[in-house]
């Protein structure tokens, strides 16, 4: 990475790892580059958001993004990489902008620039649209960035640090130092963090969990889900299940004493994700007429009902894993 200019750096090439859950993939891309070896699969399933399963009761677009993103950062130590976070937690978009806000949105790129200084790209959220992207350069007071527009080919211009669009506040994502930790070591803590996301419980119009599912299956039923949010939900979730059975087939092959149960909840989630993915070839994304087909919307509920069965013997093989016997 070359300077240009007071405030200027030129941005640095990473290869991005595209995803639906954009947070696992601009942190998939930073840890690649400051040498971890890691994919999605390890980066969703350590920090826990494979198994985050939120739905809106009218299934708005939010819900993938919709819980504390500090419950994320603990796994990430046992990818190599220490984290440092900095999240204003005052929403700044459209009708929710004030001085305030555009403190922390200043303090979020100042952390980011610091970051970038020293040849380390970062997570930033409201890239363009409410999602998660990769600084990996600044150009005075604006960021440059590596985001899921590159992977449809769209230009991707610098954003300003004031223009971002947060939802939930300007957030921030470093990986300053390196960590001695591995895998093995932190699969106990991403079981037991795996709980701790499927046993949110109700928060206003949200659901997590299996009773997620509920929430979605009576807004289909209804045909009161939004049908950009169902699209996009379903793109979110099948892929979190798939990467949430790829993560816990390794720990399974990590961890003799509980694989039992391990392999149980993979081949929970490998139904799950079956499921989904169906789900989502019926709605896909982005949404067409398919939401006003009463058929469609049928075929839809059983695919989240088996979805949800298989999600609740996950969470059953999961709690039996986590009191076994663990090597760490």
């Amino acid at each position: 990475m070359g300077t240009r200019s007071k405030g200027t750096t030129a941005a640095m090439n990473v290869e991005y790892q595209p995803a639906w859950l954009t947070w696992v993939a601009s942190t998939t891309t930073c840890l690649r580059a400051l040498g971890s070896d890691c994919d999605l699969a390890d980066v969703a399933g350590a920090s826990g958001y494979a198994f985050h399963l939120c739905v809106h009761e009218e299934v708005c677009p939010s819900g993938p993004t919709v819980f504390n993103w500090s419950d994320l950062e603990g796994g990430i130590q046992y990818l190599g990489r220490s984290t440092l976070a900095f999240h204003g937690y005052e929403c700044h978009g459209e009708g929710h902008i004030d001085e305030g806000t555009r403190a922390h949105c200043r303090e979020a790129f100042e952390i980011a620039r610091r970051e970038i200084e020293a040849g380390r790209p970062c997570v930033m959220w409201g890239a363009y649209v409410p999602e998660f992207a990769v600084a990996v350069g600044v150009d005075s007071g604006s960021y440059l960035v590596s985001s899921f527009k590159q992977c449809v080919g769209e230009d991707q211009p610098p954003i300003a640090c004031e223009e971002v669009d947060a939802p939930g506040g300007p957030y921030v994502l470093a990986f300053p130092t390196p960590t001695a930790k591995s895998p093995p070591s932190g699969d106990h803590h991403a079981v037991v963090n795996a709980l701790k996301f499927l046993r949110r419980p109700v928060w206003g119009p949200y659901r997590y969990g299996v009773a997620a599912y509920d929430a979605w299956i009576a807004a289909l039923d209804s045909g009161k889900a939004h049908p950009f949010g169902n699209a996009y939900n379903a793109q979110c979730y099948a892929e979190g299940r798939a990467l949430a059975r790829d993560f816990l087939r390794r720990v399974a092959g990590r961890n003799a004493a509980v694989a039992g149960a391990l392999d149980r909840a993979v081949a929970a989630y490998a139904g799950a994700a079956d499921a989904l993915k169906r789900f989502a070839g019926l709605f896909p994304f982005p949404p067409g007429e398919q939401m006003s087909d009463a058929g469609t919307r049928a075929e839809g509920v059983e695919a989240l009902k088996q979805a949800k069965a298989e999600e609740a013997r996950a969470v059953e093989a999961l709690a039996e894993a986590a009191e076994g016997e663990w090597a760490d």
